[in-house]
């Protein structure tokens, strides 16, 4: 990780909470949390896992005799101190799907030489911890007052972000006067991409095809796609040819192709094994639908639908299929869409509906595009707040294709917690940080939760 090893007032404050926090980052990534349309109900919106992840953030709030409220098991509110002008941190306890290609259970901590692995250690659980013992810290310590601190815990991040918006539209809770998320990169992200999921459904028949399945996430690659089918020698050395990565079961009923994951974001950094799927049945079985579906959503960067663009700050858009399914002649896919500044939303959506038809196109929203200037109170802040707790100057506030919650409020961006240099592998299998990151990062989040505070005196 590129940065300078010094030892800083703010580690000595948030040292006493080194082992509370490893203890607790084991128990809440044991804890699954992710989505569940199979248990969710009005007590748990999200799924029973989100439910008890919420509700493990609040017990331990609670216990640390924190001021907190589980708002319907959809956001979780901690507050610390009083005042009209508040400091807004904005963290999340869902993860998204485990996937496959893991070399151990990813629903518990692997401590590897100080290398932690497990799904959310990165995303936004190991992240969140860290922020809210800087919190925790700087309470014991007497070092807050003058305005109020709330420690939002949202349910549902990286599926549309309904906990946050309920917390702010329905319980019309006061918006940010200053605050950051912990759910990106160091030293900060001044401005995001827009973003869009949208469904491409048809009907059509794939001879010798029963089923396709591949994803979980809209915004993750798909690195496992799984078609039950007649078995096929002629298919099976078309794949072969092309020296396809395949699975393939003892009498030839399940073809399972093998991708590679990455964060929706930079599919570019992925192989997407339902495309893969999509093209090649496509061209064997001479399926006109498949072959238009592939030609349309291949390009990693929009090409095929003419929705490419380019910008200086935030560079490609980008177009990930997530999920692909098959069965019954039912075909749907969901796309995530990431546009860039220079881009045009509604010429976007238009040139989606106009290229992709005859399929059909149904879009779930799309967010704006988020942007600071490097100059505001509000990133000057945190990149001082950064560069004097690592001593790195070198390394510039970046724009991204995430998205966060710093979306979802005003005044906010997101604050770390990936160090240049290191690749936690968000989204993917492996995911990864350190207790060393865990550890700086505490005492960055506390210098800016003061240095934010101040400007709010």
């Amino acid at each position: 990780m590129k940065y300078n090893k010094f030892e800083t007032a703010y580690d000595k404050i948030v040292a006493p909470y080194q082992k509370d926090l490893m203890k607790n980052i084991e128990r809440f990534v044991a804890i699954n949390s992710v989505l569940d349309p199979t248990t969710q109900s009005e007590t748990d919106p999200f799924g029973k896992g989100v439910s008890k992840a919420l509700d493990f953030i609040y017990k331990l709030a609670k216990k640390d005799g924190f001021k907190a409220t589980n708002y319907a098991n959809k956001v979780v509110e901690i507050l610390v101190g009083e005042g009209k002008k508040n400091l807004t941190i904005m963290a999340h306890a869902d993860v998204v799907p485990a996937g496959s290609g893991w070399d151990q259970d990813p629903f518990s901590v692997t401590n590897r030489n100080g290398v932690l692995f497990g799904r959310g250690v990165a995303d936004d659980k190991g992240p969140l911890l860290a922020c809210y013992y800087a919190m925790k810290a700087l309470r014991d310590n007497n070092m807050l007052g003058g305005y109020q601190i709330r420690f939002l815990v949202g349910g549902n991040e990286e599926s549309g972000s309904l906990g946050i918006e309920y917390y702010f539209h329905s319980l019309k809770k006061a918006q940010p006067t200053l605050g950051f998320s912990p759910d990106s990169d160091f030293p900060l992200i001044f401005a995001e991409k827009g973003i869009g999921n949208f469904d491409i459904d048809s009907t059509f028949k794939i001879p010798h095809v029963y089923s396709i399945k591949g994803g979980e996430a809209a915004n993750a690659v798909i690195d496992r796609c799984v078609v039950k089918m007649d078995k096929d020698a002629g298919f099976i050395s078309l794949l072969k040819k092309n020296k396809v990565k395949f699975e393939v079961n003892s009498d030839g009923s399940e073809v399972a192709f093998i991708g590679k994951a990455a964060h929706g974001s930079v599919p570019w950094e992925g192989i997407n094994a339902g495309l893969i799927a999509v093209k090649y049945l496509g061209e064997y079985y001479k399926v006109k639908e498949l072959k238009h579906a592939y030609k349309c959503f291949s390009d990693d960067k929009g090409k095929g639908l003419h929705v490419d663009a380019y910008s200086p700050d935030m560079f490609d858009n980008s177009l990930n299929i997530g999920i692909i399914s098959y069965e019954n002649d039912k075909f749907h896919m969901v796309a995530n869409f990431r546009y860039v500044n220079t881009a045009d939303l509604k010429k976007i959506k238009l040139n989606i509906i106009k290229y992709a038809a005859p399929l059909l196109i149904k879009f779930q929203g799309f967010s704006d595009i988020l942007y600071y200037p490097l100059d505001s109170v509000l990133v000057s802040t945190l990149l001082k707040a950064y560069q004097d707790e690592t001593g790195d100057l070198e390394s510039k506030p970046v724009a991204t294709g995430g998205g966060t919650y710093a979306k979802e409020a005003d005044n906010v961006v997101a604050f770390g917690m990936q160090f240049p240099g290191w690749d936690s592998k968000m989204h993917s299998p492996g995911e990864s940080t350190t207790e060393e990151a865990l550890y700086k990062g505490m005492a960055i989040y506390a210098r800016a939760i003061v240095e934010l505070g101040k400007k709010l005196k």
